[in-house]
């Protein structure tokens, strides 16, 4: 094989390695900025008191809603309540209002619409009161979305929005104990036990909220 033909076909692998390369990290992207936006949320919430405060990452429940499951970011279950949260990893300033469908992001000149967070995650905070209400009916359910990366927040309509920091904060403000350390230990377990580790139905998840959003 002549060198110039050598050159020619190390040229033309390299260009087609570099080209899936292209590829697969875009189609990883979102995922892999989402991972990083959820762990800067749970970073934040691993400064509540562990005495007080059990953390759940990443549950898949059964859902009565548009999909037949439902994924929740992070759950806290703590003697005061428990607290759902939804995680967005998007920069720039935000614009919504909770009645709203659609909420905007704007960096300088680009826009781009997303479906209202809050609307997930009531889908999260029933899938949550499915299961627990049966013997926990009295349990206060709070949902709360949290944006770790935002420049600004301009949310209108609810209280339930704001920072990582600013999250914890508002989950501090619940001070009534209302459950014991077991009831609060049986409801974490409860949970951990409805949570589908199934990789084929989490992958069948991922697709239904695909399919979702293009629809949104």
């Amino acid at each position: 094989m002549s060198m110039d033909l050598f050159r020619s076909n190390f040229l033309t692998v390299l260009l087609l390695l570099v080209v899936a390369g292209l590829a697969i990290i875009k189609f990883k992207l979102p995922s892999i900025v989402g991972a990083f936006g959820e762990w800067l949320v749970n970073r934040k919430l691993l400064n509540l008191r562990p005495d007080k405060y059990q953390l759940l990452a990443d549950l898949l429940l059964p859902s009565h809603g548009n999909t037949e499951t439902t994924q929740i970011d992070h759950v806290v279950v703590s003697n005061f309540g428990i607290f759902c949260i939804e995680t967005k990893t998007l920069k720039g300033w935000i614009f919504g209002n909770a009645r709203q469908k659609q909420w905007t992001q704007v960096i300088y000149r680009y826009k781009k619409k997303f479906y209202n967070p809050l609307r997930q995650n009531y889908a999260h905070t029933k899938a949550v009161e499915a299961l627990i209400y049966p013997e926990f009916s009295h349990v206060p359910i709070k949902g709360f979305v949290a944006f770790p990366v935002a420049d600004k927040l301009r949310i209108s309509g609810t209280d339930t929005v704001g920072t990582a920091r600013q999250i914890v904060n508002k989950i501090e403000q619940f001070q009534t104990e209302i459950l014991s350390d077991i009831e609060r230990d049986k409801i974490v377990q409860i949970l951990n036990e409805a949570n589908i580790l199934d990789e084929e139905i989490r992958k069948s998840h991922k697709k239904q909220i695909r399919s979702l959003k293009r629809g949104w």
